[in-house]
């Protein structure tokens, strides 16, 4: 059999959302898969450092993180751009124009900086999550951009009629919108290269809006049975829910394991 690379987003589709459960038949899927020595990595939105936390968990050492701005081979890591730095700063000062409350992720790390003590009040931390309120904070001086968070009240974001940094919004929990990187297919194209394998050897799982930058005709599409619709419209095939063995039904039906 050909050798493959199979890039696995995390929450809904490798992993349940929100405990981060991998279901036993998916990680049995991912030991089998490198067992016949095939490749194995993430593709997920999160930032590197959170993206490594599952992979230790998931025994998986390559991944394509920060939307698919980061690769990380064997553990180590290759390489990892921030956003659009110009744009990310001109839509700051959009917001500043309006009062609008933001935070922004500018290193590799779990947390976010904020100069608007108030976000700890509507949107608090958890575990290993951390906001830093610095009423200083200059998000001129920042170098590289990873996320950005923008707070909304109830009808804000409407009364005022805020303009959006991009077409596809992501809701972060109550009154929050996260603006992060969703080019995933430049990271599975990067890790191919890097291993020395063809487009065509890809195999992608997704089930989410920033899946759809994953999919591509060059390789081979699944999504879960609980996927957008938008997503199992790109698909080349859809399998069963992430918590119904939906990695295991695909694997099984394409012949990649028993």
């Amino acid at each position: 059999m050909e050798q493959k690379f199979f890039f696995f987003d995390i929450d809904n589709t490798l992993a349940m959302w929100p405990e981060g459960i991998i279901p036993d038949s998916a990680q049995y899927c991912i030991e089998e898969l490198k067992r016949q020595g095939h490749k194995v990595a993430l593709a997920t939105g999160r930032i590197q450092v959170d993206a490594l936390r599952f992979a230790e968990m998931a025994n998986i050492t390559n991944v394509v993180a920060d939307g698919g701005h980061s690769i990380t081979v064997d553990g180590e890591l290759i390489s990892m751009i921030g956003m659009n730095r110009e744009q990310c700063i001109n839509y700051l000062e959009y917001l500043e124009s309006y009062n609008i409350p933001w935070a922004v992720t500018d290193r590799n790390k779990l947390g976010r900086i904020t100069p608007y003590k108030q976000i700890l009040e509507w949107h608090p931390d958890w575990d290993v999550f951390k906001t830093i309120v610095d009423l200083d904070f200059d998000f001129h001086t920042v170098e590289e951009f990873y996320k950005i968070y923008v707070f909304f009240q109830d009808g804000e974001e409407e009364k005022k009629d805020i303009e959006c940094m991009t077409h596809k919004l992501i809701r972060y929990g109550e009154g929050c919108v996260l603006y992060e990187p969703m080019e995933k297919a430049l990271g599975v194209r990067q890790m191919l290269e890097y291993f020395g394998m063809e487009q065509h050897q890809a195999v992608v799982f997704g089930d989410g809006y920033n899946d759809l930058s994953m999919f591509s005709p060059n390789w081979l599409n699944i999504a879960m049975g609980n996927a957008r619709p938008e997503l199992k419209a790109k698909a080349d095939y859809v399998t069963t829910d992430c918590n119904k063995d939906g990695i295991l039904h695909a694997c099984r039906h394409f012949g990649w394991v028993k």
